[in-house]
């Protein structure tokens, strides 16, 4: 049942009274009005009818109801009349549903899926309810415009506050011209302009909404002035930062400093060498190692600035090459290795294939199978893991998709600059088709009879609250690698360079 734009039944037809009517029943619902009050809003005098007529019209709309669900027009008390309709059923309960939805998103710190749900909402309000041309009936249209209003800026709001700004700005523009006097409209625009680091822009905004409200005699609201002061207050959003990239042959990689011993930090899932220093927490980190080491990183293939995979060829055949590759460009004979929660099993079967260019090891929250079996109890189960990957990359509900941030990270599950940022270099470090491809080579590779060829000195670090990978693993890699040892530290993250510095501390005191 649709009410918003022209009213109807899905299969049904109603003329023009009966759709006024369902109109109005639907937006008093669940509550019910009197034959009275329903004809005082049809008619501005009704006729002598009007009782009658209105009866009529009731019955055409329960016969249409009926006809296409359980659906219809209950009687209350002695001349009352109520829509019983399950929300689902109706777009106005849709929208309603929709808003509340994205309330929770947004509170959750996903701005962007909440934008993808209203936007959807906006989709079903095809046009203003149809009711009647009467003074009863226009307060019920003027407080349906107001709620149009408010779903279109609960939906601008959330672009402002996503991974594209900009996106949000046309339509701002738009909407603040032909109403200057909106001013919850003016400071989500002087917001968005602001994101998208067009401060001079952002600033020319809020004067001309002050303007606008000083020339009726209104002083700006302090969510205006806030606004204005966090431009002026605040840079505008660094871009991506400079990263010199070099080549070697197929493989990108970048130097990050070139003093002391060589360390390849091999970068976990879809990180990125253009992405690394736009983060304030991995910039901070790789900081610290570079302080200690000449600090090597590099793009897997497949992922970010480095050529795709080769489908011909196993991807951990082709990671494990990437490096070596990366040392001969360095003329570096042999390399620490750094490697992070997947990134393990490239550090492992390199270190086992090239032992002699590998002076040490760090594992921090890796493992040598992602998956249980009944040899190895720790993990998830197989089909978890597929529907896990399935809802990561490509969830058939975006909205409904896994929070990789509170998976890999928990601890900054609520810092929506850096939910921004690993959604950003997720989204442009691979397509769907080759992130699936690696997630699938990722949990479904077992290295456990590589172990013993791993001769090369291991430290295992691991998180004892981490909350993405099992502390077996460690455990495990710590008990079968030939010389290692295992420290756990405090936190819950598994990514490294989050959470607690324990775990980097221990790290370096390692590599030095």
């Amino acid at each position: 049942m649709r009410v918003l734009g022209t009213a109807g039944v899905r299969g049904g037809q109603l003329e023009r009274k009966a759709r006024e009517l369902l109109s109005i029943l639907a937006m008093h619902a669940p509550a019910a009005v009197t034959l009275d009050a329903l004809a005082g809003l049809l008619w501005d005098d009704p006729p002598p009818s009007a009782v009658k007529t209105v009866r009529a019209h009731l019955s055409r709309i329960r016969s249409a109801l009926r006809a296409v669900s359980a659906a219809d027009v209950e009687r209350v008390g002695r001349d009352g009349y109520r829509l019983a309709i399950a929300p689902e059923d109706t777009d106005v309960g849709l929208v309603a549903a929709a808003r509340a939805r994205a309330r929770l998103l947004l509170a959750d710190g996903r701005p962007d899926a909440a934008a993808a749900v209203l936007a959807g909402a906006r989709a079903l309000w095809r046009g203003e309810p149809e009711l009647p041309e009467t003074a009863a009936a226009e307060a019920l249209r003027q407080g349906w415009r107001q709620e149009r209003r408010l779903l279109v800026q609960e939906h601008l709001g959330c672009l402002a506050a996503g991974e594209d700004p900009g996106s949000a700005l046309g339509e701002l523009e738009q909407l603040t011209a032909a109403d200057p006097l909106d001013e919850p409209l003016w400071v989500l625009y002087v917001r968005a302009l602001h994101r998208a680091g067009r401060q001079a822009a952002a600033l020319r905004a809020a004067a001309a909404a002050r303007t606008a409200l000083v020339e009726i005699g209104l002083d700006p609201s302090a969510a205006l002035r806030d606004a204005q002061a966090e431009v002026l207050r605040q840079p505008a959003p660094a871009p991506a930062a400079a990263v010199p990239v070099r080549y070697a042959g197929p493989t990108a990689y970048t130097r990050l400093s070139t003093q002391g011993g060589d360390l390849v930090v091999l970068n976990p899932a879809m990180l990125t060498i253009d992405g690394l220093l736009d983060g304030a927490h991995a910039r901070t980190a790789l900081a610290a190692l570079a302080s200690h080491a000449a600090v090597t990183c590099l793009d897997r293939r497949g992922i970010g600035l480095s050529d795709p995979l080769d489908p011909a060829r196993s991807p951990l055949d082709q990671w494990v090459d990437d490096i070596v590759r990366v040392l001969d460009a360095l003329a570096a004979g042999e390399a620490d290795l750094f490697a992070n929660f997947d990134t393990g099993l490239v550090a492992l079967e390199f270190a086992a294939r090239h032992p002699s260019r590998v002076r040490s090891l760090v594992l921090a929250q890796c493992y040598p199978r992602y998956t249980r079996s009944e040899d190895y109890p720790y993990g998830l189960d197989r089909r978890t893991t597929e529907t896990l990957i399935r809802d990561t990359v490509s969830p058939p509900d975006p909205a409904q998709g896994v929070d990789s941030v509170a998976q890999a990270a928990p601890s900054v599950a609520a810092d929506e600059e850096f939910r921004q940022w690993w959604n950003r270099i997720g989204r442009r470090a691979a397509s769907p088709a080759v992130a699936t491809a690696i997630r699938a080579a990722a949990t479904g590779t077992d290295l456990r009879h590589r172990l013993p060829a791993v001769t090369a000195p291991a430290l295992v670090l691991h998180r004892r609250n981490c909350l993405n990978v099992d502390i077996g693993h460690a455990r495990y890699l710590a008990g079968h690698l030939p010389d290692a040892r295992l420290h756990t530290t405090a936190g819950t993250d598994a990514l490294w360079f989050t959470d607690s510095a324990e775990l980097l501390h221990h790290a370096i005191d390692f590599l030095t």
